[in-house]
């Protein structure tokens, strides 16, 4: 069996599985053979999908606590953001499970879904600790910046899925990320600060309907009467956050044919064709239009 080996800091729970198939001499195996041999489902490793069964084989192989493997999945994959979306009737520890089907996971966004790495992270880890690794927070949607050094991240077209390789593999032949846009250099800090605020309050998101809601000033029970309501606000948000962000977060919106969605009215409704659990990136997409006016979005008002 595979030998997991400890997590270094920030270090996605893949990067730890892909450490451990090198340091249990698996590598001569082909990936199907390696799954197989550690009894777990064959699988691509996919840098923004934390819910979902492949990763919870994965750290119930790592753990067989479930306190741990929640920590593991919060502390090590860009997990926080989904904590936007927790179900009232279930505690954070017991989202484990998006119910959405793999192959449309990824498809309604138009964030950068590939593999993300620091070339000055990678410097430093392979100094402090002898190799380098993947970070979770690199991978989370719509990063494009290093929140420590302030360098664009680099990604190659290889790393759509994460084929048993480290950062140093690609660090001759990675792009540099553009970052061109006002809104993707205002959305750095905004998706680092509020991960980090939801790690270390895994409850708050729960309460996050409600503060929009009362800055909205949409009361009572949502029913198919506001719809005018909800048309006027999302016009507002759109002309506030800008086409050109809402077409780098949504495909529709990027594709630019066919009906728009009212991501208010998709959101926060609960109206939806859609099966299983809202995908974060909505209740980012919304935050992020109101982050200068909620009272409960002040922590990333900090040291600006």
């Amino acid at each position: 069996m595979i030998r997991i080996p400890a997590l270094l800091p920030e270090e996605h729970v893949y990067s730890c599985f892909v450490r451990g198939r090198f340091l249990s001499a698996q590598m001569h195996l082909s990936d199907k053979e390696f799954f197989s041999m550690n009894q777990l489902p064959y699988h691509w490793l996919r840098s923004q999908v934390p819910l979902c069964g492949n990763m919870n084989a994965v750290l119930e192989l790592m753990s067989v606590s479930l306190e741990q493997q929640f920590k593991l999945r919060l502390l090590h994959t860009p997990f926080a953001p989904w904590l936007l979306s927790l179900p009232n009737d279930l505690k954070p520890s017991d989202l484990t499970e998006s119910n959405v089907r793999n192959n449309m996971e990824e498809s309604p966004f138009n964030v950068d879904k590939r593999w993300k790495f620091c070339p000055h992270c990678l410097a430093e880890d392979r100094t402090t600790f002898g190799v380098s690794y993947w970070r979770s927070f690199h991978q989370l949607p719509g990063v494009l910046i290093c929140e420590k050094h302030k360098v664009a991240l680099h990604s190659h077209a290889e790393l759509r899925y994460l084929a048993f390789k480290l950062p140093h593999h690609f660090l001759n032949g990675s792009e540099e990320l553009v970052v061109d846009a006002d809104w993707q250099h205002c959305w750095q800090p905004f998706i680092y600060k509020l991960s980090r605020h939801l790690q270390a309050n895994p409850e708050w998101g729960r309460d996050v309907p409600n503060y929009i809601k009362r800055q909205l000033q949409i009361e009572g029970v949502i029913k198919s009467t506001h719809r005018p309501l909800f048309n006027n606000l999302f016009k507002s948000m759109r002309e506030d956050v800008g086409m050109a962000c809402l077409a780098g977060l949504f495909t529709r919106f990027a594709r630019n044919n066919g009906r728009m969605p009212n991501i208010l009215w998709l959101t926060l409704s609960g109206r939806s064709q859609n099966k299983g659990i809202r995908h974060p990136l909505y209740w980012l997409a919304i935050l992020f239009w109101l982050r200068d006016e909620l009272p409960e979005l002040r922590f990333l008002r900090e040291d600006r």
